[in-house]
């Protein structure tokens, strides 16, 4: 199927490219290439040099009309295809000038989460995603609105959505599910039934000067992330109902830079995200009930650009829940208990502005777990080639 889509969408891309005359879409093509090595016992890559498969992302993108924009973005990844991003954006010619975007996309909630990685300043995705959004970012299907907000000199935008509810899914998904045919599944497994979630985030952008400008946003995401069977009375002759699990999502972020010159910049950008929500624990009786948890995570880094072509930065990670664990009821999103941090250093190379990166990133993570579970500490180290064709560049430098 995915292969279907991905060959559907390359012809599709393709004939508008040679169909059109007077408005072509940009086509770009942006490729990755990870080499690395970890210091991580017991695991085959330990101390060796490894390979990933090369990644690639196709972007198709362009003006409909002079109203309305359109992007397909096809991604390769872990040697699978997917339609990574599918949307269209009316952008102009709506009352008090409403912007909207429909379709399936990374959502509007924090800064990084809409940026593709290979545009990051770093290699690795914060903690705080991998936990509350996935390994993939927090991307669903749906639709929202955008306006500009009256502010005077800064700029400032309102972004309300509703979505299908599907990154709260997909990130469980289980496509090998014919391998565990007849076994007993004790996986976490999300029925959430057809109920919408909800995105929002509010961003300003306020000048500093001629050099430096600072942006500031509020996000925040409510809905249904599953629905369960669970006591609601300690009688124990009581029947389990059904109902609603519900999670809450706070977020804050900020984005400063300094760039006097085009051969120097200074970028200093951080997000957080606070999450309220409804978990399942088991009490002394073996009976499933209902208890609400906060928890959060956060990142901070900085990333200097010098001589045009070098940058070197690092980043702090800090989150709730174990990066690496299986989804399980009191793991991942819903665990209270447990924390990992990580520092992330790098030095990048841009022989050849926005076309050619080359990234070298070292990555250490620490586990902290409540019961006294002693847990060696992980250190990867990363070499990054990113290549792009086309006018969607490698980097936004």
């Amino acid at each position: 199927m995915q292969n279907l889509i991905f060959s559907v969408l390359i012809v599709f891309g393709f004939t508008i490219a040679s169909a059109q005359t007077s408005i072509n879409p940009d086509i770009s093509a942006i490729g990755t290439f990870n080499t690395f090595t970890n210091f991580i016992k017991d695991t085959p890559e330990y101390g060796k040099l490894n390979f990933d498969l090369p990644e690639f992302e196709l972007f198709v993108d362009g003006y409909l009309n002079p109203y309305a924009r359109a992007t397909f973005n096809v991604a390769f990844h872990d040697g699978e295809f997917h339609g990574e991003e599918i949307y269209a954006q009316i952008v102009r010619g709506l009352p008090l000038d409403i912007q909207i975007k429909a379709g399936k996309y990374l959502l509007g909630f924090g800064k990084i989460n809409t940026i593709h990685p290979h545009a990051w300043s770093f290699i690795y995705r914060p903690l705080y995603q991998q936990i509350y959004f996935g390994e993939e970012g927090f991307n669903d299907v749906g639709a929202d609105f955008s306006i500009i907000l009256p502010t005077g000199d800064i700029y400032t935008t309102l972004d309300l959505g509703i979505f299908k509810g599907d990154a709260l899914v997909n990130e469980h998904d289980h496509e090998h599910e014919e391998d565990h045919e007849g076994e007993e599944e004790d996986h976490f497994e999300l029925e959430r039934g057809n109920s919408p979630i909800f995105v929002g985030r509010l961003g300003s952008f306020f000048p500093l000067g001629d050099f430096s400008n600072l942006e500031f946003g509020l996000s925040g995401s409510y809905g249904v992330y599953s629905k369960a069977d669970f006591y609601t009375s300690e009688d124990s002759t009581a029947l389990p109902e059904n109902k609603s699990l519900n999670y809450l999502y706070g977020g804050v972020d900020f984005k400063y830079k300094y760039r006097p010159n085009s051969y120097t910049a200074l970028t200093i950008q951080g997000e957080a995200l606070w999450n309220n929500r409804n978990v399942l624990r088991t009490n002394d009786l073996g009976l499933d009930f209902q208890e609400d948890i906060n928890t959060f995570g956060a990142f901070i880094y900085v990333d200097y650009q010098f001589n045009k072509i070098f940058s070197v930065g690092a980043k702090y990670d800090f989150t709730y829940g174990i990066i690496g664990d299986e989804l399980y009821y009191n793991t991942l999103a819903n665990d209270d208990k447990n924390k990992t941090s990580g520092i992330e250093g790098w030095f990048g190379y841009y022989p050849f502005e926005e076309t050619l990166a080359l990234r070298l990133g070292v990555q250490n993570l620490s586990f902290n777990y409540a019961d006294g579970t002693q847990s060696d500490s992980e250190t990867t180290i990363n070499l990054q080639l990113i290549f792009s064709l086309g006018p969607h560049k490698a980097h936004p430098f």
